[in-house]
Formats: structure tokens, C-alpha cells, sequence
């Protein structure tokens, strides 16, 4: 079963949480079916909030694994870790190879104006829904016994 990381934190979006939420760090588990209840995910491209270093806040629209019987919504660190190195090597050259916190999910039309650079920081947090929890997961892992 999932491990909690976070106890009851300051909530930063002005939204209700949603979704449980899991960085997962494996590159050799990609999580098609869900670690709580053994469904199948599904893909949802989904507006992240994330923090570079606790100092920069950006929205990336990232495809994530989604358990819709959970609630949880997966993330693969590998493939987040090079979009936000791409990011950073755009705009943020000073940040790059810093630590970064995914906080939540923001509104669609919100993300899409911050991308036109029609929104401000202040409504990107009006939109913003933190994450219920984040959780730890550890892959089943298989065992081959030689049999005698």
C-alpha cells in the first residue's frame, strides 16, 4: 500500500485539493495499473504547479497516469525531470539542476492564459488546487527461485 509523505500542510491554492498524488521514481515501473487498486490508469494531460528550488513557480502541461477509482494521479520523475531542465535551460538557466516540488493542478484556461502571458502569479494561485496527499509506492517486484 502507498506511503503518505506530507502531513497536514498550508494549503497555497485558493481551490479545494484534488487528487492523491505520486512522483513516481522508477524508471522501470511505468504504473499502467494503479498501486491502490490494481485498475487500469489512464492518460490525462493535466496542468502542473511546480516550484523550482521553492522560488519559481511554473505550470507545466504534463501527460500523467490518472486512476479515476483512486483519485491518483502518477507522475514519472525521469520523464518530468527532463521537461523541467528543458524549461530551466529557456528561461531559467540560474536554476538549472535544482531541486523542484510539484505543489497541484491548475485550471485549464488559467495554465493557458499563464502561457500566453495573459495571467498573473496571483491568478495562477486563484486556480490553483493543491494535492490531497502526496504517496509513496514501491513496485511488486518479481523473484525467480531455482527449484532443486
Amino acid at each position: 500500500m502507498g506511503k503518505k509523505r506530507n502531513k497536514k500542510a498550508k494549503q497555497l491554492g485558493h481551490l479545494p485539493p484534488q487528487h492523491d498524488f505520486f512522483l513516481n521514481p522508477h524508471n522501470d515501473a511505468r504504473f499502467t495499473r494503479c498501486p491502490k487498486c490494481d485498475g487500469l490508469t489512464k492518460l490525462r494531460k493535466k496542468p502542473l504547479m511546480i516550484f523550482i528550488k521553492l522560488v519559481q513557480p511554473v505550470s507545466l502541461n504534463k501527460t500523467c497516469r490518472y486512476c479515476p477509482n483512486c483519485d491518483l494521479l502518477i507522475v514519472h520523475q525521469d520523464e518530468l525531470d527532463q521537461q523541467v531542465q528543458q524549461m530551466c535551460v529557456q528561461f531559467f538557466p540560474h536554476l538549472l539542476g535544482e531541486e523542484y516540488l510539484v505543489v497541484g493542478t491548475v485550471e485549464r484556461k488559467a495554465w493557458k492564459e499563464g502561457y500566453q502571458g495573459k495571467a498573473t502569479l496571483g491568478d495562477m494561485f486563484a486556480t490553483l488546487h493543491d494535492f490531497k496527499q502526496h504517496l509513496e509506492f514501491e513496485p511488486a517486484r518479481w523473484m525467480w527461485v531455482k527449484e532443486d
